[in-house]
């Protein structure tokens, strides 16, 4: 009887303990890469998948990686997988009389979770697991070895590989990179500032830059963008978006970006410039996404289409034929009269330009509004800061654009900017007056006044303002 439960120890040890590491480390790693995948049950997709290298591999990543979307789902397949190819690697080299081949079976499942979990995706995994089945039947022909038991010694041996190939997945910088990267875009998804904002600080900011334009979003939302816009490391106006950046991070960010404007038909567009990066020109994350734009347009044939599409989708399938049902009647809707689409506004790369269409065309919301004054201070473009930011109505002014107001040379009184910003406004001139300058770039840290007069002295924009440096 004890040696029946020992036999257990091992991969029981594996599971548990890789699907803790996942779970706690590579969690909203697995969850983007089900958004990522594509699995559906249709000719052209089989068609498509059997042309490409490794077909049964992938298939058989792509049937899994569809439920990686439920959180906890994907460590858990990956730790399911990993242990049977232990199980396989030591059926068959016990068959072939290899010794030590508990320990050798749990080194090489370690190996293949180390690099599996390193890579894009997890089809390394499932490489080995159709390779490891097919020889594991060749070994049932050889002649059964007598199974001894397994002994202590080994299981501490074995215990020392998966504790190493734990560490090394949850301190390595490259896998914690990715994770809080896709942490991030999966708050950004669900509308959750607070983790955003939570996973990009000002510090962290420093050594991952990319990820402020999530931040910056986020406190579109939170209300905080006029107050801590300039407490992050933001260097440039390119740092406060992704404008024109085409790879798979730039199309999701200005895809959910547009989206939380209201400008559908460009978050459409990304979505589609999204969708090109993958090998089937489409994901579930991009058609769930293209139902979302479409039904928030009133295109609701669309909506059908990749209902229709979704459907064919054994994960996605029921909520697919909810959205069929539901919009089985639907007209789309109508355009008002004498649109015409050679009239139509277009989306440029002038982030500033873009919004201002979109508040021609009635399409206004807090945030839009708040960006576009962050694009004019960023700019430096002063005068037509204290243009936009009057149209505007203010409980509370926030402090940057405090900051930004007194450069500009208004009545603060006129205004109403507060006390505290104008007594620091007075110190800095008073120490730039006395050419002090340690004294300003301590008294600007973490100000917009820092960001605009480091501009002035790269020669970026000049303001003509009184601290031309």
């Amino acid at each position: 009887m004890m040696k029946n439960r020992e036999k257990y120890i091992l991969p029981a040890l594996l599971f548990l303990v890789i699907f803790a590491i996942g779970a706690l480390f590579q969690r909203y790693t697995a969850i983007i890469q089900g958004h990522n995948s594509l699995f559906l049950l249709t000719g052209d997709y089989f068609r498509e998948t059997f042309a490409a290298p490794w077909p049964l591999s992938h298939l058989l990543e792509s049937f899994f990686m569809q439920f990686y979307e439920i959180p906890m789902v994907g460590p858990l397949i990956n730790a399911l997988a990993t242990t049977l190819i232990f199980l396989l690697f030591n059926f068959i080299l016990q068959r072939i009389r290899i010794p030590f081949h508990n320990l050798i079976a749990v080194a090489g499942a370690c190996v293949c979770l180390i690099f599996a979990a390193m890579a894009t995706t997890p089809l390394l995994l499932y490489k080995v697991l159709l390779i490891s089945s097919g020889v594991a039947v060749v070994a049932l022909f050889i002649n059964k070895k007598e199974v001894r038991r397994v002994r202590v010694w080994e299981i501490t041996v074995a215990g020392v590989f998966i504790i190493t190939a734990a560490l090394f997945i949850s301190l390595s910088k490259e896998i914690r990179s990715v994770e809080t990267t896709s942490k991030v875009r999966y708050a950004t998804w669900r509308g959750d500032w607070n983790t955003v904002l939570e996973n990009v600080t000002p510090q962290s900011s420093i050594d991952r830059p990319e990820l402020m334009p999530y931040a910056f979003l986020a406190m579109g939302f939170t209300g905080e963008l006029g107050q801590r816009l300039f407490s992050y490391p933001i260097q440039k106006i390119e740092d406060f978006d992704m404008e024109g950046i085409q790879s798979i991070e730039g199309n999701y960010f200005n895809s959910l970006l547009n989206y939380y404007m209201g400008n559908y038909n460009e978050a459409l567009h990304h979505i589609f410039q999204y969708s090109c990066h993958f090998p089937h020109g489409m994901t579930n994350f991009s058609l769930s996404q293209m139902i979302r734009y479409n039904n928030a347009l009133g295109n609701y044939t669309m909506v059908r289409k990749y209902s229709q599409i979704l459907s064919h989708n054994p994960r996605y399938s029921p909520s697919a034929r909810k959205l069929l049902k539901r919009f089985e009647r639907a007209q789309d809707s109508i355009p008002p009269a004498g649109h015409l689409s050679s009239g139509a506004r277009t989306t440029t790369n002038n982030p500033q330009y873009d919004l201002l269409q979109l508040s021609l065309a009635g399409i206004n919301s807090p945030i839009a509004q708040e960006r576009f004054l962050c694009y004019l201070m960023l700019q430096g473009d002063l005068q037509y800061f204290v243009e936009a930011f009057s149209i505007f109505q203010w409980d509370r002014i926030p402090r940057h654009y405090e900051e930004a107001l007194l450069l500009a040379g208004v009545n603060p009184n006129k205004f109403g900017i507060s006390i505290t910003s104008q007594r620091l406004f007075n110190e800095i001139s008073s120490a730039m007056a006395q050419m002090d300058m340690p004294a300003v770039d301590r008294m600007a840290k973490g100000t917009y006044w820092e960001y605009h007069f480091r501009k002035q002295k790269e020669g970026a924009f000049e303001s003509g303002l009184e601290f031309d440096l």
